[in-house]
């Protein structure tokens, strides 16, 4: 199998309703599908859609870094050799990190698919595990909320996400209660906060919001210094995920002491420059004691939701539901990609293969 080309899709997709973060409103996602042709077999697909209102980053820079690869094929022709430069830096330019996903993303499609298996195999574990999937809840009232809610769960849903910090602390807390309300008591619920406080800040919010039984936080403090995270932890009695604060594994160093608490990790391969990638970090965090590891997209389209389910599968993060944040807002592929629908609405999905194809399950059963 040898690569005769790529391709570069732009995607363009309103968010309804828009996402309401800290750092401020989303109303369209925004990214490009990569698309490797071979001499022989259907193209691999890879996405790079970064997650730009967080890290600022023009999606200028992400183009221009496709490009590059594109331009790369003129000498490199074997997928082996192109994805061998990537994990090695050589030889593929200065790409960013969704534009690394993205070729990542597709040549272990292309790999997979030749050896007619899943990604998840490729990347060293086991496809056909039905895994959790964690809805995440975009209404922005209370009542709204706890419809969104009520509608998820009766679907199948068990683990639910709720953007904090974008409002007031009363309307952080009234969000949470309603939304522990409609889900009961089993149900996990996670927060993301977005670096929305100060730590006098999330000390007070987080325990004003606690009593409803949360799962973590993620990223919770503007400047998350490790030891005010640890401290943040104890103080507030809640767990803390770290997201936009590990990208390589040099940052476990920092935020992950060998001896001392352990946060959540929260792995988007967008924001840490691919699947392989996210596979090295985790190792690195598990030796470290690091125990929870969750996965998740960047509010993508189903090639990138179907890349977090197949990475999920190969960390083995089975126990811990996987975030798909595209499905919320059914995100779709242009026309003339093949489209992987299973990802829209699933509360369980099966990595099954060959390459990034997922299959829906209500159940582990």
């Amino acid at each position: 199998m040898r690569l005769t080309g790529g391709t570069i899709v732009p995607l363009r997709a309103p968010l309804r309703p828009p996402l309401d973060t800290a750092q401020g409103r989303v109303a369209t996602r925004e990214g490009f599908v990569l698309q490797l042709a071979v001499d022989c077999g259907e193209p691999g697909l890879g996405e790079a859609s970064p997650p730009y209102w967080i890290d600022g980053r023009p999606l200028a820079d992400t183009r221009a870094a496709l490009e590059a690869i594109v331009k790369k094929l003129d000498d490199c022709r074997e997928p082996a050799e192109l994805r061998k430069a990537l994990l090695d830096n050589r030889g593929t330019g200065h790409l960013t990190p969704a534009a690394a996903c993205a070729l990542d993303t597709a040549l272990l499609d292309l790999e997979a698919r030749r050896r007619g298996v899943g990604v998840a195999a490729i990347l060293g574990g086991a496809a056909q595990t039905p895994l959790p999937v964690c809805a995440l809840l975009t209404a922005r009232t209370p009542a709204a909320i706890a419809r969104q809610a009520r509608g998820a769960r009766a679907r199948g849903y068990t683990v639910f996400k709720l953007k904090v910090g974008a409002g007031t602390p009363g309307d952080d807390l009234e969000n949470a209660r309603a939304l522990r309300g409609a889900v009961g008591q089993s149900a996990l619920i996670r927060l993301d906060a977005n670096r929305a406080w100060s730590f006098t800040q999330a000390v007070s919010a987080l325990r004003a919001i606690g009593p409803q039984g949360i799962e973590f936080v993620e990223e919770p403090l503007k400047r998350g210094a490790a030891a005010e995270l640890a401290r943040l932890a104890d103080a507030a009695g809640v767990a803390v995920a770290l997201d936009e604060s590990i990208r390589r594994v040099a940052d476990l160093e920092a935020f992950c002491p060998a001896r001392g608490p352990a946060p959540v990790i929260v792995l988007k391969a967008a924001r840490v420059g691919g699947l392989s990638r996210c596979v090295e970090i985790a190792r690195a965090a598990r030796a470290r004691g690091v125990a929870q590891i969750v996965v998740s997209d960047a509010i993508e389209s189903p090639v990138g939701m179907s890349a977090a389910v197949h990475l999920a599968a190969a960390l083995a993060s089975a126990g811990s539901a996987v975030g798909l944040g595209g499905a919320s807002f059914g995100i779709r592929l242009p026309g003339g990609l093949r489209e992987n629908a299973a990802v829209h609405d699933a509360p369980w999905l099966t990595p099954c293969g060959p390459g990034l194809k997922v299959s829906p399950r209500r159940s582990r059963e």
